[in-house]
């Protein structure tokens, strides 16, 4: 028998302005083409999608334009991640946490509760607690968290306005130029054909930055430290793979893959999220932290 896991946390949908679709149900059905129509319907015919004022809706509602509604992700069977979070810095405004590989920031996919907000949310009693940034599900290391949904916005604010310096660290192939150690490297990424990668195209404006050091190699690896400028989607891995490295167990870049037999937890991808320094915006006062966590144990962590 198949078992449901049902998010603890809203998900919301903004209708969109002016003609295209005649009730609410076609356009769930049509916007997010990965959930069988099956499902949406049975949701909507159990009452589990609603206006966010509370108003119910039904198969034959009707698009009201830039209306949002509101409905609980459910998955069946979700897989439980078996690593563990850990907090390493709380204070009454914020959590900073070393969130392990293979852990997704936030609802997404198949996952509802094995994410790191739902788990702090659930072990510790914070029912506004939000996070002020996101890393990808692969990638470990430090997530700030927010515990007042009133306060977030201050903290994503940071982020947005370029005012967090971050520090990643990444194990990859060496490149071919063996003897450079440093690249800035400027470029304008779009998804790719196939949707689940980016790529760097030419022409247009450039919409991604990031500073790329070699700190240390050992039999044909590299030890990376990387400063992204910029926060596109796989920006790091991809601005790598520009200078013919590669992150180590990375399943989409680089030779290694397991897109099709799912996670293998003993090969996570070597790149963390090492390094979070900044002005708090409430005490206004400088802090800067460290993830706990290691790579590949062939190099430090830092």
């Amino acid at each position: 028998m198949n078992s449901y896991s049902k998010s603890i946390i809203p998900s919301y949908v903004l209708l969109p302005g002016g003609e295209g679709f005649a009730t609410v149900y076609e356009f769930l059905v049509m916007r997010f083409p990965r959930i069988a129509e099956p499902v949406w319907r049975e949701r909507i015919e159990l009452g589990k999608v609603l206006f966010e004022d509370g108003e119910p809706i039904g198969l034959t509602t009707s698009v009201q334009a830039n209306r949002r509604i509101v409905y609980y992700r459910e998955v069946v069977d979700e897989t439980k991640i078996p690593f563990e979070e850990k907090i390493i810095f709380e204070n009454d405004d914020f959590l900073v946490v070393d969130k392990p590989h293979f852990l997704p920031v936030h609802p997404v996919g198949r996952y509802v509760n094995e994410t790191l907000i739902t788990r702090l949310r659930t072990k510790y009693g914070y029912a506004e607690l939000g996070n002020a940034h996101r890393i990808d599900r692969l990638t470990a290391g430090l997530v700030l968290c927010v515990k007042d949904r009133a306060k977030r916005g201050l903290y994503q604010q940071m982020f947005k306005d370029g005012m967090v310096k971050k520090s990643y660290l990444a194990v990859g192939r060496l490149p071919i130029e063996t003897t450079r150690t440093h690249w800035h490297i400027k470029a304008r990424m779009e998804v790719s054909e196939d949707l689940f990668r980016m790529q760097i195209v030419p022409g247009g404006p450039v919409n991604s930055e990031s500073f790329i050091e070699l700190v240390e190699r050992r039999d044909g690896i590299g030890l990376f430290r990387l400063q992204p400028v910029t926060g596109k989607r796989h920006q790091l891995r991809v601005h790598l793979c520009s200078i013919k490295s590669a992150i180590v167990d990375d399943p989409l870049y680089s030779d290694y893959s397991n897109l099709e037999s799912g996670d293998d937890y003993s090969r996570p991808m070597q790149l963390l999220a090492h390094r979070l320094e900044f002005t708090d915006p409430v005490s206004n006062r400088p802090v800067e932290f460290h993830s706990r966590l290691e790579l590949r144990r062939s190099f430090a962590s830092g």
